[in-house]
């Protein structure tokens, strides 16, 4: 038993289906087949159960499973931490942000990261929780930042801020007076919200049921921020956003920004990685700054909207 059977095992038994774990691992199948078959002879023991609808871990499968996810761990900690000790970062860092993040928070990390660390290059990939989820579970993302996911899986979860959504209006539309904003008074506005795909931002227009603010129904469903605030401000229009989204807004003449009430409504943020592949030197330092570049803009536009009669 060698670590490349190893690793071609957990991979197959997250993904569940040969097709998925060959593209993950960048093999063609068969090899993929061959390797698997190889380990379950070493081993004495089947580890999965083969059919039309994918491969099933057997007992034995799950066993081996539990055994060897700390081994994979520990060879990667290793590694890493080998790479890592001359302390210089370096390399390519792939890390997914909700868009909510875009306008305030990405671009004050980012200013000061490049300029620090000049030898390692960033993609920053824009995207839903769901989606970003899928891509660091699947490698394709180092880490990502997201809406406190409800189901993370088997990914490490590192909790970030809890900020909360407020009311964005044309400061002359009359659609709302100054001052806090009580919930139940949504219905009545012509609301502009996130898409479905956008899970807790939707929260205002979930039934009744699941909270205790009245249901409303949107007129308009967008995900983007910037064309969003352009409809709000044409003072037809009213949006709710998370309060990290308006920071760079705050204090225009033309939107008014009420906090919400009965009940206040509030979203978390936090940060993804797989445990199997632990963040480099150079992702660590991103994470890093993104989070202190997004507790710095909480607080300042926290301060704003406290200040705000």
């Amino acid at each position: 038993m060698d670590y490349r059977q190893v690793h071609s095992f957990l991979c197959l038994y997250e993904e569940g289906s040969v097709t998925r774990a060959a593209s993950r691992l960048g093999v063609v199948q068969p090899a993929l087949s061959m390797l698997i078959a190889k380990l379950e002879r070493d081993l004495g023991v089947v580890l999965f159960e083969r059919s039309s609808r994918g491969v099933t871990p057997t007992a034995e499968g799950r066993r081996f499973y539990e055994l060897a996810l700390p081994l994979a761990r520990g060879f990667e900690n290793v590694r890493r931490q080998m790479i890592d000790m001359g302390g210089a970062a370096s390399g390519t860092v792939r890390v997914g942000i909700v868009p909510s993040l875009m306008p305030a928070v990405v671009p004050a990390a980012l200013q000061t990261y490049c300029d620090v660390l000049p030898d390692v290059s960033v993609q920053v990939t824009e995207g839903y929780s769901t989606t970003l989820l899928a891509k660091v579970d699947a490698g394709e993302l180092d880490c990502a930042i997201v809406n406190d996911p409800l189901q993370p899986g088997a990914l490490t979860v590192e909790r970030l801020i809890r900020e909360e959504l407020v009311l964005v209006t044309g400061r002359a539309s009359g659609l709302a007076a100054p001052g806090p904003f009580d919930c139940t008074e949504l219905q009545r506005l012509p609301l502009i919200m996130p898409t479905a795909g956008q899970g807790r931002l939707r929260i205002p227009v979930e039934p009744r049921r699941r909270r205790r603010a009245a249901p409303t129904s949107p007129r308009l469903e967008m995900d983007a921020i910037a064309p969003t605030l352009e409809l709000v401000k044409s003072g037809r229009w009213a949006t709710i956003l998370p309060l990290v989204a308006i920071a760079p807004e705050l204090g225009r003449p033309d939107l008014q920004v009420n906090r919400l009430r009965r009940p206040g409504i509030k979203r978390a943020l936090a940060l993804l990685h797989h445990p199997r592949r632990p963040p480099s030197l150079a992702a660590k330092k991103l994470q890093e700054a993104l989070a202190g570049a997004l507790k710095d803009t909480l607080d300042r536009a926290t301060g704003i909207i406290r200040s705000v009669k």
